[in-house]
């Protein structure tokens, strides 16, 4: 299920590399009502349990450095593959609402944090 967003995944390296907040729902064509991300690594398992779907065939994540999943009602919606390493996985297996902004860790460039 997880798939490429050009947009999405150039918008999320342009604040890691410049250090500028990204509203998530304005790096987003389609619809969903809550996001979250996992970092490479993650167990099928744990992503099941945060997040209601395996979303990989493999025992472990590892298809990009994040997976941004997004849900509607509930439900996955989209995965996304995400090419920047700027997530931190304390952060990961967690949902945040529309609302949500990734924000530059100040004194870490190339790092961002969800926040709503």
């Amino acid at each position: 299920m997880p798939e490429r967003n050009d947009k999405l995944d150039a918008k999320v390296l342009e604040a890691a590399t410049t250090g500028t907040e990204l509203k998530l729902a304005d790096a987003t064509d389609f619809d969903w009502d809550q996001a979250g991300f996992v970092t490479e690594g993650t167990t099928a398992k744990d992503i099941e349990a945060a997040f209601g779907e395996p979303l990989t065939k493999e025992k472990r994540y590892t298809a990009s450095p994040a997976l941004f999943i997004f849900l509607m009602d509930g439900k996955v919606t989209k995965a996304i593959r995400i090419t920047p390493d700027a997530f931190f996985g304390e952060e990961s297996k967690k949902k945040f609402g529309r609302e949500v902004v990734l924000t530059p860790l100040e004194g870490r460039q190339g790092f961002l944090k969800w926040r709503e």
